[in-house]
C-alpha cells in the first residue's frame, strides 16, 4: 500500500517543529515517495534521502518550480515570515498539490474572539480564507491542525525553565491548557496525510491537559523540590500593554499575546471529547507519570 499523497514537500524544516515533522515524513510506513525540503539557503544539512530545493520566497516561478510534482504541502514556516507562507499557497495552486497543511500548531486561529482580540493570529486566518475559498472550488484540500501548547519547548523557559528551576504562573496557574509534544505534533501531521482524520478541515491533537500549577507540581517531582523561584504574570496587564507596544513595532507583544490566550479558557486552551481527534490521529492520552518522565529527560538533555 502506498501513501494517498506519495510526494511530500516541508516548508520551514528548521525550528521548533520542522525538524521533528522531517523525522516523521522520513520514518513513515509505508513511505512517501519523495520528501522535499524547500529551503531559503543552502547551508543546512540533510538526510541523503530528502530532496532539498533552495527558493526564493517572494517569486512564484522559484515556488512553482519547486513544487512541481508535489502532492502535498506541510508549512512549519514562521507567522512572522511575512508573506512566505501566502505566496507558498498561490504556488502550490499553480504547481497542482492537492493537499497542503499550514502552519498552525498553536491554539485555534479560527477562534472568533483570539483572530479579533490577538493581532498576531491575523497571517494565519488569511491563509484560512484563501484555503476555505480554494476547498469550495475544487481546487485544493487542506487540514488545520490545533496543539495547544508545546510541552517540550515551554519547558525551555516559556512555561517552566528546569534547568535553573523556575517558573512562571499565568493569573495564577489555574486555567486548564492542553499540551502537546512536538513528537506528537509530528505524528498527527503524517496521519492527517495518510487519511486518518477523514475528512475533517479542523482537527485538535494533544498528550496531555494540564494547570500551570500542576505542571509545576510534577516539574518539582522530576527534578527535585529544592530552590524554586516562582514568580506570578498578570496577562490582562500584560496584554494591554503589548498593545500598544505592537502599534510601534516592539517585539514582546507576541509573547505576552499567547500568555494572555493560554491563560484564558475561553480563547481554546481545552476542548471536549467530541472536539479531541488525538486518538483518531493515533496518539494516546499521556499519565501524569509520562510527563514527570518527559521532564526528567529534558532535565538530563539540559546538564550535558
Amino acid at each position: 500500500m502506498a501513501q494517498r499523497f506519495p510526494n511530500v514537500a516541508l516548508l520551514g524544516a528548521t525550528g521548533n517543529l520542522g525538524p521533528a515533522i522531517l523525522d516523521a515524513l522520513r520514518s513513515a510506513q509505508p513511505p512517501f515517495a519523495s520528501i522535499t525540503v524547500l529551503t531559503r539557503t543552502s547551508g543546512a544539512t540533510y538526510p541523503p534521502d530528502v530532496h532539498v530545493k533552495v527558493v526564493d520566497y517572494s517569486s512564484q516561478d522559484s515556488l512553482v518550480s519547486a513544487l512541481a510534482g508535489v502532492d502535498a504541502v506541510v508549512s512549519s514556516l514562521t507567522p512572522r515570515g511575512g508573506d512566505a507562507q501566502a505566496n507558498a499557497l498561490a504556488a502550490a495552486v499553480t504547481a497542482g498539490v492537492r493537499f497542503f497543511i499550514p502552519s498552525e500548531f498553536g491554539l485555534a486561529s479560527s477562534n472568533a474572539a483570539l483572530n479579533r482580540d490577538f493581532p498576531n493570529w491575523a497571517a494565519k486566518v488569511d491563509v484560512q480564507q484563501q484555503l476555505a475559498a480554494l476547498r469550495a472550488a475544487g481546487t485544493i484540500d487542506y487540514a488545520l491542525l490545533y496543539v495547544g501548547l508545546f510541552l517540550d519547548w515551554g519547558m525551555q523557559g516559556m512555561l517552566v525553565d528546569l534547568a535553573g528551576r523556575r517558573a512562571e504562573l499565568w493569573d495564577g496557574g489555574d486555567t486548564p491548557i492542553a499540551f502537546t509534544t512536538v513528537a506528537s505534533i509530528a505524528a498527527a501531521v503524517v496521519a492527517v496525510l495518510e487519511g486518518r482524520a477523514s475528512d475533517k478541515v479542523e482537527l485538535r491533537v494533544k498528550d496531555v491537559t494540564l494547570t500551570q500549577r500542576r505542571l509545576l507540581e510534577l516539574s518539582a517531582q522530576a527534578v527535585g523540590p529544592e530552590g524554586w523561584v516562582v514568580t506570578t504574570y498578570d496577562t490582562v496587564q500584560a496584554y494591554a500593554k503589548a498593545k500598544e507596544n505592537a502599534k510601534v513595532g516592539i517585539p514582546d507583544a507576541e509573547y505576552a499575546f499567547l500568555k494572555r490566550a493560554f491563560a484564558d479558557g475561553a480563547y481554546g486552551t481545552r476542548w471536549t471529547a467530541d472536539e479531541d481527534d488525538s486518538a483518531a490521529l493515533g496518539l494516546k492520552e499521556w499519565t501524569e507519570d509520562d510527563v514527570v518522565a518527559l521532564l526528567q529527560r529534558l532535565a538530563a538533555g539540559a546538564e550535558n
